[in-house]
């Protein structure tokens, strides 16, 4: 009976055993495919990882032949400026013409080759070549010159050289004023823009036989290492020398990214690479030419493409010793450590989902509050900037971090004064709570900011660094700021009528004596005309006093229709006298039949005048020019007051208009002509907007300010009932 007993046993232990081994061998094989599976998946995110880096570096070099193509247009640009220049002093035709050829010389190599001058019919006065010949269309110059003030490419066209190749040729052109031509003809420069495009491009190599191209708007290639697509449109140029190829890819990224001026990389099919034809998928990368010399309609598009296989030995290496790596890995874990892997997930599943959701919630309020959230070490430098700082001062994380805020501090701050300080009350209290002050931001805005500061401590007691909540409270403290100013103009306003009905009362006694003196007074006596003084300045004095109360008060005014050419004269006339002292040229233009508009004259002409000497101060003291025009559209009037000071700051773009604003010293300005001007357009059914650029806030552009009146066109007509005059304006809001 023990002998059974023991097979038997032995028989159940070889069957457990068995199926152990068995089970065990199948766990084993459905754990190494899914390794192999993540080893597939991660071999393919890898290969789509080097795929895109390549492409930036492609994006890299697309750039760069893109900048130096439009340098060498700005160089071109500059020479023709400084021959034009050469051409307004009035130099000889032999100094002319050997300025031209000193152009050509030094363009040449960036695809110059023709310069030459022409008069106002067409007719040819000097040119220079750089010895090929290109077919210069001197008859049409005029037409497609006209009206061309500013240097750029007016038409590209296409010509064969003697070898039968295709040439891009673009042709430039400037109106300048030339000596003993009536002064007025055109300089004109041709560029072969496949030489200029290609001493660029020709030795772009990505990776090992990676090349670059050039297409415009219309989807011709400027440039092509196949000299047989210079010229073609990129669109039927393939699809006609591999028509059993889909080329729908690089069509759909022409068509909707490069020829639409915009930056990207992608991925396409084509059926040859530098002699070898098949389909073959290419990387490519492209980028625009922003160029001024090419008008807003031109579009230039630089292209750096590379089969996928540059890449692939690459991708093929790394695949090999990851997919090595990872199998080695696997089995070490599969023999080794089965039971620890399993122990140790069941006992960190739970606590990786508790630390997992803590920091989720912390991160989520952290990152997503509208509040700036800022940790500083003991150095005061940033170890932690949210989504709310971001939105507020305009600066990435990246930006800020491991920087001090020196770059918030405004200028006329003294930056290490404000940090000290609030770095030694955060030290000494533990903390600073709702400190307002100024930070400027990343577009160099100036902000008011609300600014709460703790100090934070290890359980050492050991200082580990602070954090800040900073609000953005500009909104805020312009509206409190409004208010006070709204509550100020009420109360000058109802004092103001109230001391202008005490002053007009002796006005009105002074007038009626003055009258009756003048009675007894014959004109020409020495009485008479001292009293006529009298009279005069208490009219003035009585002008005043009712200027006053139309500030204090809404007035219907005399509405009437008003003249806008005599209107802008008489004030032209006013201000002549000065500008010769304030280095100030002026210029007048007056559009043909301007109608009349709805109005009252004197005001009218008030508003213009304060414009108008608003423009004067701001280009004190160097001077600039001075522009009044005035122009009819659609039912409207419109004058422009045009400026080249110092502009307007776009921080105070929205406050110009409100009252007892000014940025002029005490003593120069109330602040209220603006906000008058604004009441009397308003009043009769005008409107008054202006566009300015400042020095300060855009230095690389000229600077310069336009207030534009618009007012409604007024129409007159007699009533039957005696000339009553009637207006309407079919204009107005």
């Amino acid at each position: 009976m023990g002998r059974i007993y023991d097979t038997l046993q032995k028989v159940v232990n070889n069957f457990i055993f068995k199926h152990f081994i068995l089970t065990g061998a199948f766990l084993f094989l459905i754990v190494i495919s899914f390794a192999l599976y993540l080893i597939f998946q991660n071999a393919q995110m890898m290969r789509d990882q080097i795929n895109e880096d390549f492409n930036q570096q492609q994006l890299v070099l697309a750039r760069q032949a893109a900048t130096l193509i439009n340098a060498h247009l700005g160089d071109i640009r500059s020479e023709i400026e400084s021959l034009d220049r050469f051409i307004q002093a009035g130099i000889s035709n032999k100094a002319l013409k050997e300025a031209m050829e000193a152009l050509a010389e030094r363009t040449r190599n960036k695809g110059v080759a023709v310069v030459a001058m022409a008069d106002s019919r067409g007719e040819l006065i000097n040119s220079v070549s750089n010895g090929e010949k290109y077919e210069l269309e001197i008859n049409n110059i005029p037409v497609f010159c006209r009206n061309s003030g500013e240097i750029s490419i007016n038409r590209i066209n296409i010509d064969i050289r003697e070898d039968s190749s295709d040439v891009i040729a673009g042709t430039l052109c400037k109106q300048v004023n030339i000596p003993g031509a009536d002064n007025n003809g055109y300089l004109i420069v041709k560029i072969d823009i496949s030489k200029l495009t290609a001493n660029v491009t020709e030795n772009i190599h990505s990776g090992k036989t990676g090349y670059a191209w050039v297409i415009n708007q219309d989807g011709m290639f400027l440039y092509h290492p196949d000299q047989q697509f210079i010229g073609k449109n990129a669109f039927t140029a393939r699809k006609e020398r591999e028509p059993y190829i889909s080329f729908a890819q690089i069509n759909q990224i022409m068509k909707d990214r490069m020829l639409q001026g915009k930056e990207g990389t992608g991925i396409y099919e084509s059926g040859w690479h530098q002699g070898t034809k098949g389909r073959i998928t290419k990387l490519i990368a492209y980028t625009p030419v922003n160029s001024p010399m090419l008008r807003s309609n031109q579009i230039w598009s630089v292209a750096v493409a590379a089969p996928t296989t540059e890449v692939a030995d690459v991708v093929e290496a790394i695949y090999t010793r990851h997919f090595l790596a990872e199998a080695a890995i696997i089995a070490s874990i599969i023999v080794f450590g089965f039971v620890a892997i399993i122990y140790q997930r069941r006992i960190s599943k739970s606590l990786e989902k508790q630390v997992s959701e803590q920091e989720k919630y912390m991160s989520s309020i952290l990152q997503n509050s509208v509040d700036a959230i800022i940790f500083i070490d003991v150095y005061n430098r940033v170890k932690l900037w949210n989504r709310g700082a971001e939105m507020i001062f305009g600066y990435t994380a990246e930006e800020m971090m491991g920087r001090t805020f020196h770059r918030l501090i405004p200028p006329d701050m003294d930056a290490e004064e404000e940090l000290q300080r609030i770095h030694k009350d955060v030290l000494g209290n533990g903390y600073i709570r709702h400190y307002r002050t100024k930070r400027k931001t990343k577009d160099g805005r100036v902000i008011t900011i609300d600014l709460s500061r703790t100090l934070l401590r290890s359980d050492t007691g050991e200082i580990l660094g602070s954090t800040a909540i900073i609000k953005d409270i500009t909104d805020t403290v312009e509206l409190e700021q409004r208010i006070y100013n709204t509550e100020k103009l009420a109360s000058i306003g109802t004092l103001a009528a109230g001391v202008a009905h005490e002053i007009n009362n002796p006005i009105a006694i002074i007038l009626g004596f003055t009258d009756l003196l003048l009675e007894k007074y014959t004109e020409g006596d020495q009485e008479y005309e001292d009293l006529k003084m009298i009279e005069e300045n208490a009219n003035h004095a009585k002008t005043i006093v009712e200027n006053m109360l139309g500030f204090a008060r809404v007035t219907e005014g005399l509405e009437d229709t008003v003249d806008v050419r005599q209107s802008l004269e008489t004030v032209a006339s006013i201000i002549q006298n000065t500008l010769m002292t304030k280095k100030v040229r002026f210029e007048l233009d007056i559009g043909d039949e301007l109608p009349e508009i709805r109005g009252d004259a004197r005001e009218y002409q008030q508003v213009i005048f304060n414009l108008t000497n608003n423009a004067i101060q701001a280009m004190e003291p160097a001077g600039g020019n001075l522009k009044i025009k005035a122009h009819a559209e659609d039912h409207w009037v419109h004058v422009d007051i045009s400026d080249t000071g110092e502009g307007i700051p776009d921080e105070l773009k929205r406050k110009i208009f409100d009252p007892f604003f000014t940025t002029k010293k005490v003593g120069k300005g109330t602040g209220l002509g603006l906000s008058l001007c604004y009441g009397i357009v308003n009043k009769f059914g005008g409107k008054i907007t202006f566009k300015s650029s400042s020095r300060i806030d855009r230095p690389d552009r000229p600077s310069g300010t336009t207030f534009t009146v618009s007012m409604p066109v007024g129409k007159t007509e007699k009533s039957a009932q005696g000339g009553k005059i009637e207006t309407e304006h079919p204009g107005n809001r």
